[in-house]
């Protein structure tokens, strides 16, 4: 019987040792929920347990990556803060299903600020943090998101999803929308059953509280092609004194969890 001499066996045994850790990663990889994958300028990588996954951030994280539209603008030269996941675009006429469970389970410590560029919208509060926006796939192209505060909770366009005091427990969030350009548009959002926001009969792919504080260029009129969907952590960067600050993120970091995702395609 051929014994391997010792060069051989220990080529062999790096083999197995590398074959083990690169399908240990491709398997990390496969748990992020189906059509999903870490965004492109998420700062920290999200992690995932039994099918919950957790985005957290730390005062200061950045991703330095440019936001590749030629602007040569990034989250660190812009002071934001994200963890997140980016889901598939989808085309402009396409219906859609959108729900997942969300918590904060350790709390917020930061309160909605007054901004007067909110006042016809929200009547002046507001949030630099999101949990989840859907945005066209041109610049400045976001369309609707889901806020987090401590002042008013977790608000769909100004609508309340969840109390603040109700945080760290799950809130259902589910939303059906026809993505359209045209007055055939139409849109239901829902948190734990009820109905909190509804528009029906217009278009869909436009940003109704646009201003630049929401990432929308005020008296241009744009309509994506393609829409995507991000969950996570988008904390933009604030304004104190009319001095731009990093987000007030709790010294133990912030940290938001997301389960049970479902997106699809639906007749509506």
């Amino acid at each position: 019987m051929k014994f391997f001499g010792a060069r051989r066996f220990a080529k062999l045994a790096v083999f197995m040792v590398a074959a083990v850790f690169i399908g240990s990663q491709s398997v990390d990889a496969e748990r992020f929920p189906k059509g999903m994958k870490e965004g492109r300028n998420s700062a920290r990588t999200p992690s995932i347990e039994n099918g919950t996954v957790t985005f957290t951030i730390f005062h200061g994280d950045c991703q330095s990556r440019t936001y590749g539209d030629g602007r040569g603008e990034s989250d660190c030269l812009d002071k934001n803060s994200k963890s997140y996941l980016s889901a598939g675009d989808v085309r402009i006429n396409s219906s859609m299903y959108y729900a997942f469970d969300v918590r904060v389970p350790s709390g917020l410590t930061h309160k909605a600020f007054h901004n007067p560029r909110m006042v016809p919208f929200t009547g002046g509060p507001d949030s630099r943090l999101s949990v989840a926006i859907w945005q066209g796939n041109l610049i400045k192209n976001h369309l609707v998101w889901l806020d987090l505060d401590r002042s008013r909770g977790l608000t769909f366009m100004g609508k309340r999803c969840a109390s603040a005091s109700g945080l760290q427990g799950w809130t259902r969030f589910e939303m059906w929308v026809k993505w359209s350009a045209k007055g055939n548009g139409k849109m239901l959002v829902k948190c734990n059953g009820q109905t909190i926001y509804s528009v029906t009969d217009q278009p869909t792919d436009q940003n109704t509280f646009c201003n630049i504080s929401t990432h929308c260029a005020p008296g241009e009129v744009k309509h994506p092609r393609k829409i995507n969907a991000g969950y996570g952590i988008f904390f933009d960067s604030e304004y104190v004194n009319d001095q731009e600050i990093w987000p007030r993120v709790p010294k133990n970091g912030l940290v938001v969890q997301m389960r049970n995702f479902s997106q699809k395609k639906i007749r509506w």
